[in-house]
């Protein structure tokens, strides 16, 4: 038998067992309702947080702007549906505005790490050696320095936008996904398909791209998925204290934050930025721990 044809059969049956592999996957997070309602949750506020606040602006004839000091502190009513602020904004409109930067925020900085951390990752395993050491050595020194020292003196430094808070927290935050990846392909690159594709004369780009990378995003997934919860949680700390996106602009972190010293005023303030980082938090949480389960070997049927 060729080594042509040899590769040919090995890749073969390794896109039939991803195939089956990514089946399996789909079919256990069905069979999880837990997941699937945090899913169906995400989805929901994602959708309602990008495309809710031009549809209510325009049903309730109101701006996310529009301030009246005789409206402020006003319980949720049929003109205002979770009341208004300590400027007579509507809440409603707001939390929506607010979920929109604080999701995007979550999503685009948990890709940008898992992008970041892949890359790294990837490296590291594959070629081994002298950029297996320095790259170990970068994680290693980055991992001893406390990530909330870190935040908060990139934070001082650069003008807190939704944008730069993208970058500082994507950069940040890649770390543990690097570790994970490089773990699995010093395992990986020792496996039959890596060789044979080797023996054949395949480039390590594109070894590394349509060989490796395939079997290690279900774990880059994973990651992702609870770090995007943990970037929630972090954008709140980090406009509790001041150093996240300045008010106007909304974030569920900074409405948090500025409800604090009018919660005898108005406890809808409070409640329901809480409870929509609570819920985001949570589902987050949630569906990483379903991804888990039905990528976990031990837990099909």
């Amino acid at each position: 038998m060729s080594v042509q044809t040899k590769v040919t059969q090995l890749n073969t049956v390794e896109k039939n067992q991803e195939r089956s592999f990514w089946n399996r996957m789909i079919k256990q997070i069905l069979r999880d309702r837990l997941t699937l309602m945090a899913l169906s949750i995400l989805f929901l506020f994602t959708v309602a947080s990008f495309f809710g606040p031009t549809i209510v602006e325009n049903a309730l004839h109101v701006d996310v702007e529009d301030a009246s000091v005789r409206d402020r502190y006003l319980p949720p009513s049929s003109e205002h549906i979770l009341g208004t602020d300590q400027l007579g904004r509507d809440q409603f409109i707001r939390l929506l505005y607010g979920g929109r930067i604080s999701l995007l925020i979550a999503y685009s900085a948990s890709l940008l790490a898992m992008t970041i951390g892949v890359s790294v990752g990837t490296l590291a395993g594959y070629f081994g050696g002298a950029i297996d050491d320095i790259l170990t050595w970068v994680i290693s020194t980055l991992s001893s320095i406390p990530s909330l020292f870190l935040l908060l003196i990139a934070s001082a430094i650069f003008s807190p936008s939704p944008e730069v808070l993208v970058m500082i927290l994507g950069f940040l935050s890649w770390i543990q996904i690097a570790r994970l990846v490089r773990g699995q392909i010093l395992s990986l690159k020792r496996q039959d398909f890596v060789l044979a594709a080797q023996a054949l004369g395949s480039s390590d780009l594109r070894i590394m791209v349509y060989h490796i990378l395939p079997n290690v995003i279900s774990i880059a997934l994973i990651a992702v998925t609870i770090s995007a919860g943990n970037l929630i949680l972090v954008e709140s700390g980090l406009s509790f204290l001041g150093l996240g996106v300045q008010p106007p602009t909304p974030t569920w972190g900074n409405m948090l934050s500025d409800s604090r010293s009018y919660f005898s005023y108005g406890i809808h303030l409070v409640v329901w930025p809480g409870t929509m980082i609570t819920l985001t938090v949570l589902c987050f949480f949630l569906l990483g721990d379903g991804l888990r389960d039905a990528l976990d070997p031990r837990n099909r049927k």
